[in-house]
């Protein structure tokens, strides 16, 4: 629906005709990174070591306790992917720089969606050759959750 001018148009018109047309979509999961350099240390890349700034928002801040313990994973990161993966906090102007939120980069990282399509459809953005070497880090499966409630 984002990317369509009229997206309720042709719905409306077949409205509780013979012939109407409606969708739905559900989703009974939900996935995000809750500990950025715990689970980059997890990851193991087959690709050449790629290095990179990471400003990652986090929109759940704001809706915290201001006491609570925990709160998000907001920040400034360097990034490295590769065999040996890794997070740490700190910005290096002399490397490339990727924008993201936690949800975007939780997909990427998961390989729900290649950087690049995140870069028109959800809020990641960076230089465009640091997105297509994204794409071909996480070029991996698709992921199939099979736990249903």
């Amino acid at each position: 629906q984002d990317f369509l001018k009229q997206p309720f148009r042709f719905r409306q018109l077949t409205e509780k005709s013979k012939f109407e047309n409606k969708m739905k979509a559900t989703a009974f999961w939900q996935m995000r990174i809750c500990n950025l350099e715990k689970c980059l240390e997890r990851t193991h890349l087959n690709c050449e070591n790629l290095k990179f700034n990471l400003e990652l928002n986090d929109p759940i801040e704001n809706y915290l306790e201001k006491d609570s313990k925990w709160k998000g994973i907001a920040g400034n990161y360097i990034i490295t992917l590769g065999k040996k993966s890794k997070a740490e906090k700190g910005n290096n102007k002399k490397l490339p720089t990727l924008r993201s939120s936690v949800g975007a980069f939780t997909r990427m990282w998961l390989g729900v969606r290649p950087a690049t399509g995140l870069a028109v459809s959800d809020e990641i953005s960076g230089a465009e050759h640091l997105l297509e070497k994204l794409d071909k880090a996480f070029c991996i499966p698709e992921p199939k959750p099979d736990w249903e409630f």
